[in-house]
């Protein structure tokens, strides 16, 4: 009886120890998950807080680019773009642009918050101080932490030119609270998170849990493109500790005969947590990887295609400013040749020269064209709005005023009002009925008809003409640049009218087709919006 006893005592305290100390690994191994876990979570914030903190600095560097361009020219001569990204960044209050060798300042605050302010004399002496250390700083860098009257701490971003003494400077004034607490806006939930510079406390949220193991609590550095540290230290909320503590050791240190069945679950359970948590953060280091070089990418292309849209644009400009001139004063030259030699050149030296004329008008209308096709491309494009029977009756009545007998009638019916570009839908207009002009010429009774008709459900637009037309087959290449029919070679023109067409029509997302009967008619159909299903003749 003893010894059974004896017996039964010692497998209970054998049992107890052993459930004691295999509830006590179980709970050390679980808090080292968690702690892989806040690990994780801590390095994918800083992550982000560094790569967050680069856009506000990228940005910053934009606005100085920016008023290095165009800080010395007038107002009206800014590109469009001048409400940059910048100004939208939480926690930037101010920014001094300072510019002495070209008397150049300007200054964004709360107050002003536009790019092209010029604080007077008065305003601007109260950024003495923070100037006079600007213009001693030869390079980018970031001062602070301070804390202005109200104990909010923030610090001073300074950008400077060529890094010299001289050239512009600008300086930014950042509030690190409502900066930091919009970057880490969506980082962390779950968790007290704190930021600190040269033992500056810049920001902090949340309340960490109490009663926590050390290494829940994880702290790392991050370091700026400035040159500047700055401490990060992610601590779980106890709300979120509450989340962390498992049941279920807790049942393994009470219910001791179960002890097998416990430590199989706890460690399955324990071990897709490690999973887990791996997975994360392999996913998480790929994600930002991804998204950093994703992101150059897209920055990188965006700025080639605007830098090549503005080369393309100054080109033409160029191009159709610095031919014309030229080609002018060979007009007039060879007009002046031909007056003062009339009596002197034979026949044939004045047909060559009465062809050099028509040859600099032509050359004249292709430069217009061209410059009226880039126009097209890439003007500002706003839709309202448009009264289209009265824009027809406007067009029509400018175009047919001088033409020639016999007299061209315009069949119009009632047209649906449209939202659209007001310039570019003239130049449609006016390209389109033009044509229609030109090719009723020589046809004893000319007629224009213009209507429309609800399909697909949008408003299909109709110009009709009983001029030369066309045939069925030419219709697709119509309309690219240069592209001139074999029934329209005898009629003058350069091919570029319905290349021109077609690109508003493509601006505003609609189509155009045409149909034609050679010798007898010519339909041209067009849309201004995106059709609202996919059926389609």
């Amino acid at each position: 009886m003893f010894y059974r006893l004896f017996l039964s005592v010692l497998v209970a305290l054998v049992v107890a120890l052993g459930t004691v100390r295999v509830w006590n690994s179980l709970q050390d191994y679980n808090n080292e998950q968690i702690a892989r876990l806040a690990e994780s979570e801590s390095y994918a914030a800083r992550s982000q807080l560094v790569r967050n903190l680069e856009r506000v600095i990228s940005a910053l560097k934009s606005a100085h680019v920016f008023w290095t361009t165009y800080g010395q020219l007038p107002r009206q001569q800014w590109t469009s773009d001048a409400d940059i990204e910048m100004t939208k960044i939480a926690g930037v209050r101010t920014i001094i642009w300072d510019d002495p060798g070209n008397n150049v300042r300007f200054a964004r605050t709360a107050d002003n918050p536009v790019f092209d302010f010029r604080p007077s004399d008065d305003q601007w002496l109260a950024y003495a101080s923070l100037l006079e250390r600007a213009r001693k700083i030869t390079q980018n860098t970031m001062s602070g932490p301070f804390v202005d009257e109200a104990g909010r701490p923030f610090f001073e971003i300074y950008l400077v030119e060529n890094g010299t003494e001289g050239g512009g400077r600008l300086v930014a004034l950042v509030d690190a609270r409502e900066c930091l607490k919009n970057l880490l806006m969506d980082e962390s939930p779950g968790y007290a998170v704190q930021v600190i510079w040269k033992d500056t406390l810049l920001f902090s949220r949340g309340e960490p849990a109490e009663d926590i193991p050390a290494n829940w609590s994880r702290e790392g550095q991050i370091k700026s493109s400035m040159g500047t540290f700055w401490r990060v230290v992610h601590t779980p909320t106890q709300e979120l500790a509450e989340t962390f503590e498992s049941p279920s050791i807790d049942f393994i240190l009470l219910l001791g005969l179960i002890i097998a069945v416990l430590m199989a679950t706890l460690t399955f359970e324990n071990w897709r947590a490690y999973s887990r948590a791996r997975a994360a953060e392999v996913a998480e280091n790929s994600l930002a990887k991804l998204n950093r070089n994703l992101e150059h990418e897209i920055d990188i292309r965006t700025r080639e295609l605007a830098n090549r849209n503005e080369d393309l644009q100054t080109i033409t400009d160029s191009v159709a400013h610095d031919i014309r001139n030229p080609l002018s004063a060979i007009a007039v030259n060879v007009q002046l040749l031909e007056e003062k030699n009339t009596l002197v050149l034979d026949e044939d030296s004045l047909g060559i020269l009465k062809r050099i004329a028509p040859a600099v008008s032509q050359m004249t209308a292709i430069l217009d064209r061209m410059l009226d096709l880039s126009r097209v491309a890439h003007s500002t494009f706003t839709r309202k709005e448009l009264d289209m029977g009265r824009l027809v009756r406007k067009i029509f009545g400018e175009l047919a005023e001088n033409e020639p007998p016999p007299k061209v009638a315009l069949e119009l019916a009632d047209l649906a009002k449209v939202n659209a570009d007001k310039r570019l839908v003239k130049i449609l207009l006016l390209n389109l009925l033009s044509n229609s002009i030109k090719y009723t010429r020589g046809k004893e009774i000319r007629t224009i008809g213009v209507d429309c008709e609800q399909k697909n459900g949008v408003m299909v637009y109709r110009i009709t003409d009983n001029g030369i037309g066309f045939s069925q087959q030419s219709s697709e290449r119509m309309f690219e640049a240069f592209q001139r029919l074999e029934s329209s070679k005898a009629i003058a023109g350069i091919g570029l009218g319905l290349a021109i067409v077609a690109r508003v029509v493509w601006r505003h997302g609609g189509r155009i087709w045409a149909k034609g009967i050679p010798g007898e008619k010519a339909y041209f159909y067009f849309t201004l919006e995106p059709e609202k299903n996919e059926s389609t003749d």
